[in-house]
This record gives C-alpha cells, sequence and structure tokens, in this order.
C-alpha cells in the first residue's frame, strides 16, 4: 500500500494516538511514497481504533489523488480518529466514497468531518470558478490583441476612453501561462471531494445531523448519504429537509434513513423537501414509524420523483398505506425495487398487492417477508403475477411462488421449482404468446398482388391498432392456456433449463496466454479485435494430411500425421487432433477478416433466454431429412441488419425452437445424472432412439431422395466436440451467459460460412475439396478468437 523510496513495505499502523506536526508531516511526504494504483482499502471490522485511524490517515490518505475508497465500518474509531480523518480531507485528498457505519465517532467527531469537508468542497468550487474567469479573462485579451493586429482596434482619441481603460485592466492581470504561479485549481489537480459518506450507527444524534444539515447548504458533490441508527427525530429530520430545499444544486443520488425515531410528521417535510428532484433514485425509511400517513406521502411523491428504490419495510402498515402505495405502483414506470417486508397483509391488503403487480410494467424485485400472508392472500398477489403479461419482476420472497401457482392451474411441476424459477418461466410464457400473436397478425395483414391501395392502407390501420395490446390482468383461460403451451414446448427439462441468468457478464481472470502455435488476435482500446492482413501473416510449414477424406473419429490414423504447427488446441495444450493444411488456414483467416466485427458485436449482445433456448434445441439436435432450404432450421439468414439479439420468431416456421417437442421418457435420459441441468455427451441416446421412430428398408437407406441432404443421426453440437465441452461446462456452472455467447457465434458461422452446404456429415462425402467443413468452424471459434 504504502512503500518507502527505494526499500521495503512499512507499518502504516504503528503511529501515535495524536496527530503528527506539521514538520512531521512533511517529513513522511518525501520519506514515503503512495502506490499509484491502490484506490480501493477495506478494513471493515477489523477492531481498528484511533491510534491505527490516525496512523492511516496520516500515511495512506493524506495527499494521495489514487486512493478513492476507503472502509472503515464495523471498528472501533472514536472522536479522535474522526478529527484526524477530517484534518487531511480539508488539506485535500483522493477519497470519494467514506465508509464509517458502526464506528462511535460521536456528535464532534462528526461535526469535525462535516466541518472539513464543507471547506473542502468550497475551496474547490472556488478554485474552479477562479480557473474559469482567468480562461475567460486571457480569451478576451486574446480576441483585443487579434483585434489590434487586423486594424480593427478603436483609435486613440475621441470614444476611445473605455477601450484604453479596459486594455489597462487586462494588460495589468497576471495571465501567464501558470509557470511560475499556478492557480488553485492546478494546485488540487487530482484532489476529489466526497461523494458518498457514510455514517449509519455514529452516535451522532441531533447535534451530528445538524452539522451534516449545515454541511449540505453549500455541496455541490455528495452523492450518497446514509445516517441509518443514529436516533434522528423529526425535529431532526425537519432541520436536514430544510438544508436539502434551500441547495438545489446537490445532486443526492441515495438517502438511507433506517433504523430511526421518525414518525409521518418528519416524512411530510422531507417529501416537500425532494419534491421534483431529478437527481434522487433511492430512499430506505424502514424500521421507522412513519405508519400510513408515511406511506400515503410516499406515495404521492412518486408521482413526480424518478425513484429506483423505495423501502418502507417495518413501519406499521395497514390496508390504508398499503392501498395508497399500490396505486401509486400501478402506473409507476421508474420503481424497480420496492420493500415491505415487516408490514401485516392481510386479504384487502395482499389484493391491492396483486392489483399493483397486474399493471406494473417495471418492478423487478419486491421483499414481502413476515407480512403474515395467509393462504388466501398468497393466491391473490400469485395470481396478480402470472396474470401480468408485461411482467418484469424477477426476485420475489416472501412465500414459495411456484405452489401457490399450481393451485391456480399451472403446471404441477412447478410447484418444486426455485421462485425466481417461477419468475422466468411466467416470462417466456409470456413472451412466447406474444410472439405467436404477432405472427399471426402479420399473417393476416400481409396483401396480396392484386390488392389495391385502399386495402393496403386499411391493413395498415388495422395492424396500427393491434400493435400495443392493453395492459392488465389477463383472464385465466388465457393464463392457464399459455401456461400450458410454454410447459409443452420447454420439454420435461423445462425446469433444469430455467436456471437463473448472470445479471452481468463477470470479467475473466484467466490468463490471456495461448499456446505459440495458435492465431493470437490484437484488441485496441476501443474493444474491437484487429485482425492481421495476410500479408502480415507468417508462413509456417504445416505437415499436410489427408485433410479432405479422413473422418472426424479417426484419432489413430491423425495421431500419426499431427503436426505440432497445427491451429488445433484444447485447453490450451497441442493435442493430436486434425491438422490444418496452409490454404484451410489461409481460407479461414480471410474468412475471419470479413465477418470478425459481426463476431465481436455477437459478444455484446444482452442475454435473451428465448434466443438460449431455441439455439440449445437447434444444436442438440441431429440434422436428419433436412430439405436443402431448410437447413438453417428457421433462423434468419445473416445480412446487413443481422441481430442475434432479439428472440426469433417462434412461430415463422413449423420447426422453431419453441414448437419442436422432443419427447423422452424421464429427465434422467436427458441429463445423464441429476447433476447436469442441460443434455451432456449423454444426450446422443436420445437422437438414437427418436431415429428408430421410423425404421428405413434397405432401398431407402441406400438410394436417399435427391433433394434431402445425407442424413446423421449425430446432433448437431457433435461435430463441434470441443465447443460442445465448452457449452456444457457454462451451463453445468450456471454460466448462461458465455453459453449462449457461444452458440450465437456457432449460429453466424454457420450460414454464413455453410451456405449451400451441409457441414453435418463425414469429409467423405463432400462434393467439393475446399468446401469448408465443421472443422473449420470449430478452428475459427476455438483457436482464431
Amino acid at each position: 500500500m504504502i512503500r518507502r523510496s527505494g526499500s521495503s513495505s512499512v507499518d502504516v499502523g504503528s503511529g501515535g494516538s495524536l496527530p503528527l506536526q506539521q514538520q512531521q508531516q512533511q517529513q513522511s511526504q518525501q520519506q514515503y511514497r503512495h502506490h499509484p494504483s491502490l484506490s480501493v482499502l477495506d478494513l471493515g471490522f477489523n477492531n481498528i481504533s484511533d491510534e491505527g485511524c490516525t496512523s492511516l490517515a496520516n500515511l495512506a490518505v493524506a495527499r494521495n489523488p489514487s486512493l478513492a475508497t476507503l472502509y472503515l465500518s464495523g471498528n472501533a474509531v472514536r472522536e479522535a480518529g474522526a478529527l484526524a480523518l477530517a484534518d487531511v480531507i480539508a488539506a485535500g485528498c483522493g477519497l470519494t466514497s467514506l465508509h464509517l457505519t458502526a464506528n462511535r465517532i460521536c456528535a464532534r467527531g462528526v461535526k469535525g468531518l462535516m466541518r472539513s469537508i464543507a471547506e473542502f468542497d468550497v475551496t474547490m468550487q472556488m478554485a474552479q470558478q477562479d480557473r474559469e474567469n482567468r480562461m475567460a479573462l486571457e480569451e478576451e485579451k486574446r480576441k483585443r490583441v487579434m483585434q489590434s493586429n487586423n486594424g480593427d482596434h478603436v483609435t486613440r482619441g475621441g470614444g476611445g476612453g473605455v477601450g484604453e481603460e479596459q486594455d489597462a485592466i487586462l494588460d495589468s492581470l497576471d495571465l501567464g501561462d501558470g509557470d511560475d504561479g499556478p492557480d488553485d485549481f492546478a494546485r488540487l489537480s487530482g484532489f476529489k471531494c466526497i461523494k458518498e459518506l457514510h455514517l449509519g450507527g455514529t452516535n451522532m444524534e441531533s447535534t451530528g445531523c445538524l452539522s451534516v444539515s449545515n454541511m449540505l447548504l453549500t455541496n455541490f458533490s455528495l452523492r450518497v448519504l446514509c445516517l441509518s441508527d443514529n436516533g434522528l427525530n423529526d425535529q431532526d429530520l425537519s432541520l436536514f429537509s430544510q438544508s436539502i430545499s434551500r441547495n438545489r444544486q446537490l445532486p443526492l443520488e441515495t438517502l438511507r434513513l433506517s433504523f430511526n425515531k421518525l414518525t409521518c410528521v418528519g416524512v411530510e417535510t422531507l417529501m416537500n423537501a425532494i419534491w421534483g428532484s431529478k437527481t434522487l433514485r433511492e430512499i430506505k425509511l424502514d424500521n421507522n414509524q412513519i405508519r400510513d400517513r408515511g406511506a400515503q406521502l410516499a406515495a404521492v411523491v412518486l408521482t413526480s420523483v424518478e425513484l429506483e428504490v423505495l423501502d418502507m419495510g417495518f413501519n406499521r402498515l395497514t390496508i390504508v398505506g398499503i392501498k395508497a402505495l399500490m396505486k401509486s405502483l400501478a402506473e409507476n414506470c421508474s420503481l424497480l425495487t420496492l420493500t415491505l417486508s415487516g408490514n401485516v397483509l392481510d386479504t384487502n391488503a395482499s389484493k391491492a398487492v396483486s392489483y399493483a403487480l397486474a399493471y406494473n410494467k417495471t418492478i423487478q424485485k419486491l421483499y414481502v417477508d413476515h407480512c403474515s400472508l395467509s393462504y388466501a392472500a398468497q393466491r391473490h398477489i400469485a395470481a396478480g403475477i402470472v396474470s401480468n403479461s408485461k411482467l418484469a419482476l424477477r426476485v420475489m420472497s416472501g412465500f414459495p411462488l411456484g405452489a401457490i401457482s399450481v393451485t391456480l392451474g399451472l403446471p404441477g411441476a412447478m410447484e418444486n421449482w426455485t421462485n425466481e424459477q417461477v419468475l422466468k418461466f411466467i416470462r417466456v410464457m409470456w413472451d412466447r404468446t406474444r410472439h405467436e400473436r404477432e405472427d399471426t397478425t402479420s399473417g393476416e395483414n400481409t396483401p396480396t398482388i392484386g390488392s389495391t391501395e385502399a386495402s393496403v392502407n386499411a391493413t395498415s390501420v388495422n395492424s396500427a391498432e393491434k400493435e400495443e395490446p392493453k395492459s392488465g390482468p389477463s383472464d385465466p383461460a388465457t393464463v392457464v392456456a399459455a401456461a400450458k403451451g410454454a410447459f409443452e414446448a420447454l420439454g420435461d427439462a423445462g425446469g433444469a433449463l430455467l436456471l437463473t441468468e448472470e445479471p452481468q457478464r463477470a470479467i475473466s481472470d484467466t490468463s490471456p496466454m495461448v499456446s505459440s502455435d495458435a492465431v493470437m488476435l490484437e484488441k485496441t482500446p476501443s474493444g474491437t479485435v484487429r485482425v492481421p492482413s495476410l500479408n502480415e501473416y507468417p508462413h509456417e510449414h504445416f505437415h499436410t494430411s489427408n485433410h479432405e477424406t479422413a473422418p472426424l473419429d479417426a484419432s489413430v490414423s491423425h495421431a500419426s500425421h499431427a503436426s505440432v504447427d497445427s491451429l488445433c488446441t484444447a485447453n490450451g495444450k497441442s493435442c493430436p487432433e486434425t491438422p490444418v493444411d496452409p490454404e484451410a488456414k489461409k481460407r479461414n483467416m480471410e474468412w475471419l477478416r470479413l465477418h470478425y466485427r459481426s463476431l465481436n458485436e455477437i459478444i455484446q449482445l444482452p442475454y435473451v433466454y428465448a434466443d438460449l433456448l431455441q439455439l440449445y434445441r437447434y444444436f442438440y439436435s441431429s440434422g436428419e431429412v433436412e430439405d436443402e432450404d431448410s437447413v438453417h432450421d428457421g433462423m434468419p439468414p445473416p445480412g446487413p441488419g443481422f441481430n442475434l439479439g432479439t428472440a426469433p420468431s417462434p412461430t415463422t416456421s413449423k420447426m422453431s425452437g419453441l414448437q419442436r417437442k422432443i419427447s423422452y421418457r424421464g429427465l434422467d435420459v436427458i441429463a445423464g445424472g441429476k447433476s447436469m441441468p442441460v443434455p451432456s455427451s449423454n444426450f446422443s441416446h436420445a437422437s438414437e432412439s427418436s431415429s428408430k421412430r421410423r425404421p428405413m428398408s434397405e432401398d431407402e437407406s441406400m438410394q436417399p431422395p435427391a433433394n434431402k441432404r445425407a442424413r446423421s443421426g449425430k446432433p448437431r453440437i457433435d461435430y463441434f466436440p470441443r465447443l460442445k465441452a465448452q457449452v456444457e461446462n457454462c451451463l453445468s456452472s450456471s454460466k448462461q451467459t458465455k453459453a449462449l455467447i457461444l452458440l450465437r457465434q456457432l449460429k453466424f458461422v454457420e450460414t454464413t460460412m455453410f451456405q449451400g452446404s451441409n457441414p453435418y456429415c463425414d469429409q467423405s462425402l463432400q462434393a467439393e475439396p475446399n468446401e469448408p467443413t465443421a472443422l473449420d468452424a470449430e478452428i475459427i471459434l476455438i483457436d482464431m478468437i
């Protein structure tokens, strides 16, 4: 963290109990230097006292522009440690986030911190204003010099006295380049103002809250403020609210006031202060005493402030407050998280919640723990959820949603599903119904060749009227039918496939190094991949083999012809797989040069579960009995507007993913074991069993029809063994986003590279020797990307 110049690291926890003197600080600044890459320092819950906090402030925080986040929650810091931090903040540092939760720094420590934060914030504002004034004056002087050189300057005598006076004023100002005496803004370069301040459980009480209120009057940088568990009352909140209402330039985004002594009186002043705020996104008022009146005030504020998180838990709300909140929630378009835990929801209150959930289109998380929900109340809430055709809910706690949904007529297999699985199934169910409705509408509105202009206009009007269905709960028969159809489309492995998607794709920490015989592509700072031209690519000597005639599974013959210069690698190690000749390698490089941008854009596409389901069913089914025109199995062909980010329409073809039904005797036939959520290498048994349903005669097998492709009982994914291993590894570890990327890229390669040819056959059956094979596609996706 902090190192002595030219020597080993030093102990920063051995400082004295009092702040260092100015001379000692200057000496330490010359003796120590800060680590340039250390931006977050987490020392929470380590029993650090004032002595350690003082040493940390003087040695690690003072004049350090790199350290941005200091986490000291849950320690034993008291007043002296807080004042030491206040001194270094006033002098300038790089801290933007300070966590002091559960440290009893009391009112005096909070007062010192607030004074330092306010002083430095004002200093930065004045320095910035001074810099702007200096730049404006310098620009004015530069303009006058240019006018003088061009002969446009006002002549002396007559009315030129004002211009001469202005020139004299500008000449008297020191507007140098800043080398001799830099301005305050340049001197404070690298230092930042506090943007996140967490002071929960600091025992500040009313005196400390008054200091916070005074700091907010002049602050233009604070975005997150936590004052939970400080014993604040309505009078404290009233003074706090006055500061917020006076300073409209305060960019406050998050305000947490949990575990205090607030009632509806204080909440009313707060709601009046934040009314119309353009920045506030989160308010937490749980574990207070605001009751129904406070809930009504919060419901009114939802109409003027675009809140995303609202926590009203454990506030003794009744049907009156719940109804007010739910009425506002039904029409709200910004709230993402709502917490009602700890408030009793009887049957009438649950009906209000059901009404809001049936109409709302944006809420994603709902918490109703410890709400004393009866069986009838749970049925009401579940009915509102399943009947919303535009449901966005992803997380819900409080009762098992699957078991209650079964009692409403949904498939019985949902009884043992988690709430996340049930919610995903409901979203998939309505997406499928919506796609079917859109395809039906587009089919009805397709104009004929001899249609008149009036009929075309009438069709466009009708399609516009049917474009946006009305919001609200669907009737029970529609819900049950949609659930039945979606469950049949998912198949027997529906519950295993409904795994929770990753909220975001994690950054890989694996080593970027690969074997030396692989092709490495350079990524530019903007994130795109630069593919080298063929002239830049070195000509390597390959040991050629009979690449066209050797079957893929002839590992013995390939082992004798394997080359160390082959592009084929597995898990970063060379292996005796089919080598690639120089011509095939150049052909693959040329294809990659033309399509690398599309492959790179596929990685940035969002996660869509419908895409994963359709691609999974496509590649894990065999390619037998396919016409030449149906090789792509209903997937859209590539083109200028080709976009795999949107789910393909499930009813554009009878062979679409959601309508393809593959029957199995049990889940063990698919997964080959209870631990595998999706088919793995044992999936081929299902294909073999399905191929036996229609036994073929010897004449039929020997003479296939001319317009049919050669039959193969293997699933498509078996022609890409290394890709199959990676996909199954991602699915077994719930990394569905990565699996979807691989399948999307494979589908893109298939539709663009194998135009007019069938890669799902033995290489010995190829008509052209230079025709691309499945091995080429695997090499591009595994070795070249």
